[in-house]
């Protein structure tokens, strides 16, 4: 069973890349905890640095932190280090997804894992393919297997930010990370279980009759409010039901 180490960058006292609206420690979080829920579910051992807002070590000095993440990978034998991050530019209309690697890399196995990682995020949510680059970050120097450090959009480009507000958007790039790695290691990718819609609780259905003729159709009972189908009963009354597209009225009239 392949073990992967988790990353999501930043937390604590350091926000990382600040949008309008949001911070990219809190969207780092979210993004691997629904990457370890489909990994997990592939039977993938997952090991994370960090499952809530603060640091790997918190009160160290940020080079201390940095190292800690490497080394919960190192002292573990992962088989892949995966840090996971949103950019920021000068530059608001830049976007797209890439993949970093460690220059040391360059041409080996890590540029490819890299490459399609980031091909499946980009297929998956339409996102330009920026694709792989080359940087000495602490995290992928220090760790001792393959590693890539995932940069999911720019938080400063205002369509990207909106998206990564959208749980959804992350969970469809967690997944299409997920079926990457799965492919990496030769493991079967298992799609997330399908939500069943929500059904109307028996509690909020209410019998209504009319004239002593019960209605087909339930009312429904919301936020202490009765509401029914209006064109039902109308029937019922014997009314004549009509829309006023001016007021936004419906009309029912007797005679």
């Amino acid at each position: 069973m392949p073990r992967i180490v988790l990353d999501p960058g930043h937390g604590g006292r350091d926000p990382g890349a600040i949008g309008k609206r949001l911070q990219e420690k809190d969207v780092n979080l979210k993004a691997c905890l629904l990457l370890r829920e489909a990994l997990v579910r592939a039977g993938i051992d997952v090991l994370i640095t960090r499952d809530k807002d603060t640091e790997r070590v918190p009160g160290v000095t940020d080079a201390v932190d940095l190292k800690a993440r490497a080394m919960l990978a190192n002292t573990n034998s992962a088989d892949l280090f995966v840090s996971w991050h949103y950019d920021a530019s000068a530059d608001e209309f830049v976007h797209g997804v890439a993949v970093w690697i460690h220059p040391s890399q360059k041409g080996k196995s890590a540029y490819y894992k890299a490459d399609l990682i980031c091909h499946r995020i980009s297929k998956a949510t339409g996102q330009k393919h920026r694709g792989i680059y080359l940087g000495d970050f602490q995290v992928l120097r220090d760790a001792m297997m393959d590693a890539v450090l995932i940069e999911g959009g720019f938080i400063t480009n205002p369509s990207e930010e909106t998206r990564l507000s959208d749980e959804q958007f992350l969970r469809t790039q967690a997944e299409a990370a997920a079926e990457a790695i799965c492919q990496i290691f030769k493991m079967p990718y298992v799609e997330p279980p399908a939500v069943e819609p929500t059904r109307q609780r028996d509690a909020d259905r209410v019998q209504i009759k009319v004239n002593g003729a019960s209605m087909e159709q339930s009312g429904r009972l919301i936020e202490g409010k009765t509401y029914v189908p209006v064109g039902e009963l109308a029937e019922l009354l014997g009314c004549g039901i009509s829309w006023d597209k001016e007021t936004h009225t419906v009309c029912l009239t007797r005679g």
